[in-house]
């Protein structure tokens, strides 16, 4: 069983339905897709924001593609049920053609010429060899890895999206939370080149997220 993981851009085409609306709001960025599934003509996903919860919300409810969500503001999650484009819709019928398995979570990233997004798939190594032919002509694939598949287990920083993990190494790395704290959210934000105020808000996210898993995990509580 092999896998491959690489970042698809989608250059002229729309992939994501809600993208254009959400690049228009500098106010709002779309993460992490941390399940997708396609239910008829629709799509459901389970996502992760970051920015203004509030406008993310306005935003949802003024998409014509969008027919049902659920925002979380606390955690920045939301569930959606949209009309998938044109894109998505061929993407999807690839996955099924070459009995592929897309592996979550999906992260968006900006580290190619364009935004993109990071995913795996995992499948028989002539379905993964083949599947680059059939992408349509305005989706751009940048392979990263490839090799067997072995599927991660229960450790908690698998929870985390990479730019959360990215935010929570760097902070361990440069001492915020010993005791007393040796460095700021400011210097946190030069390291990994954000602004101070996303990176209180990914902490906030980051702790909310593990330390109530972690007392589960330890003390068997919640």
């Amino acid at each position: 069983m092999r896998y491959a993981s690489g970042v698809l851009i989608w250059n002229d085409g729309q992939l994501h339905p809600l993208e254009t609306a959400i690049e228009a709001c500098p106010a709002v960025t779309i993460d992490t897709s941390y399940q997708i599934s396609r239910v008829g003509d629709r799509l459901v996903e389970l996502c992760e924001f970051s920015g203004d919860m509030a406008r993310l919300e306005q935003l949802l409810e003024c998409e014509g593609s969008v027919h049902d969500f659920a925002v979380t503001r606390e955690t920045g999650l939301a569930y959606v049920e949209y009309s998938q484009s044109p894109s998505m819709e061929l993407l999807f019928d690839i996955l099924v053609a070459y009995s592929l398995v897309l592996v979550p979570p999906l992260v968006y990233t900006d580290d190619y010429t364009d935004r993109g997004v990071r995913l795996t798939v995992v499948g028989t190594e002539s379905a993964i060899t083949c599947i680059t032919a059939d992408l349509p002509p305005e989706v751009d694939i940048y392979p990263e890895s490839l090799g067997e598949y072995v599927p991660k287990r229960g450790q908690l920083v698998d929870l985390l999206t990479e730019r959360q993990r990215t935010v929570f190494e760097a902070a361990v790395e440069l001492g915020y939370y010993e005791v007393p704290r040796e460095a700021t959210h400011e210097e946190i934000a030069a390291a990994v080149g954000r602004a101070p105020a996303t990176v209180s808000e990914q902490l906030q996210r980051i702790e909310a997220n593990l330390l109530p898993r972690y007392l589960d995990t330890e003390f068997g509580r919640i």
